[in-house]
């Protein structure tokens, strides 16, 4: 019995060592960029950082670009991820408002985004530093703006299995935009020059706002669906 529940931990334990990797990566190869550029340093550099071997680096990642750009779900704190996953649809007392999506989404993803910027290694420093050296190569760049719509299907589909949903349900997909393009901007805006405010601060503003726009309205659309 207790080789059985050793035997089914094991794939869980394995999982979090490969997403702690992989995110370990990543973290540093955003770092390496923003201190010395895209070609200011080498993959043996990063692996010697992380204390992984070159044939890991390449397990996780097919080059030194995509490794900057990383993935959604390394972003996220596990325990912050595990939470918000487990509060969707079929949690006690939650419920399912007009739109399709349960009511406590929002504030959900408000957490969890606050979550992920709160265990940044990232200082106003680093990521001026990592923008700069972003325009300054246009191949990462693209590499860049060529993933944010994959990054956001990926966040669609995440919000649609907390939500019980299919993975291409539209009100994931807008829910996925929507809250994507009000944490970008929140970003941008506590990372600039002369801000005081917190992450968490700017973001709930921005909601607010956003709130404000759509119930103000009180605005209808009729379209063929």
């Amino acid at each position: 019995m207790a080789e059985s529940a050793k035997n089914s931990a094991a794939p869980g334990l394995r999982a979090r060592k490969r997403e702690a990797t992989r995110s370990a990566i990543t973290t540093t190869a955003r770092l390496f960029t923003a201190r010395h550029g895209l070609n200011g340093f080498t993959i043996e550099q990063v692996c010697e950082e992380v204390g992984v071997s070159r044939r890991t680096f390449f397990n996780y990642f097919p080059s030194k670009e995509d490794a900057i750009v990383g993935h959604l779900l390394d972003d996220f704190p596990a325990v912050a991820m595990a939470a918000f996953l487990a509060g969707g649809q079929g949690a006690a007392g939650v419920e399912r408002g007009p739109s399709g999506l349960t009511t406590t989404l929002l504030p959900a993803l408000f957490e969890l985004t606050c979550a992920a910027t709160e265990q940044l290694d990232f200082t106003k420093d680093h990521i001026h530093d990592l923008v700069a050296a972003i325009k300054a190569e246009p191949q990462l760049l693209l590499k860049m703006m060529g993933s944010a719509e994959t990054r956001e299907r990926e966040f669609a589909g995440v919000i649609a299995q907390r939500e019980d949903l299919p993975p291409d349900h539209e009100m994931t997909l807008v829910a996925a935009s929507v809250f994507g393009t009000l944490s970008r901007r929140a970003s941008q805006a506590f990372f600039a020059e002369g801000n005081t405010l917190t992450y968490r601060d700017i973001l709930a503003g921005n909601l607010r706002a956003a709130q404000q726009i759509f119930i103000s309205t009180h605005s209808t659309f009729e379209g063929t669906r």
